[in-house]
């Protein structure tokens, strides 16, 4: 078999793997992260604003967690979102307006913090308390 045979299935893999490289990908939760539980959330999280960037289209966001179960979710240009969420178990499940409630245990290392689905161990966020 010549080369040729291989060139279109090797060029569509190329351009599909960096088109889909144009979103974020959060990174890997390191070993040495912990897992919160909830006191430790609420100690660490309640109050201060933590810096974020979507997958999608690679958006800076902020998020700003509140002892009365609101957060407020800033994505520039557009105004903030009052949102509500729980913690029960060391789960936090955020509910956006018009989007699906997401649930996920809180890991931290370095001063970073992961937010984990505990069902599929994917990484949800990926936080920072500075830009």
């Amino acid at each position: 078999m010549n080369s040729s045979a291989f060139g279109p299935p090797i060029l569509l893999a190329c351009l599909a793997g960096c088109s889909s490289s144009a979103s974020y990908q959060p990174p890997p939760v390191p070993a040495s992260a912990v897992t919160l539980d909830d006191q430790q959330i609420r100690g660490t999280l309640m109050d201060k604003k933590l810096y974020g960037t979507t997958r999608e289209g690679s958006r800076p966001f902020s998020i700003t967690f509140s002892a009365d179960g609101t957060d407020v979710f800033q994505m520039s240009p557009n105004p903030p979102e009052k949102e509500r969420w729980t913690l029960t178990d060391g789960i936090v499940c955020v509910m956006p307006k018009d989007y699906p409630k997401e649930c996920s245990q809180v890991k931290t290392a370095n001063g970073e913090y992961w937010l984990v689905d505990p069902a599929n161990g994917k990484v949800n966020s990926h936080l920072r308390l500075k830009q």
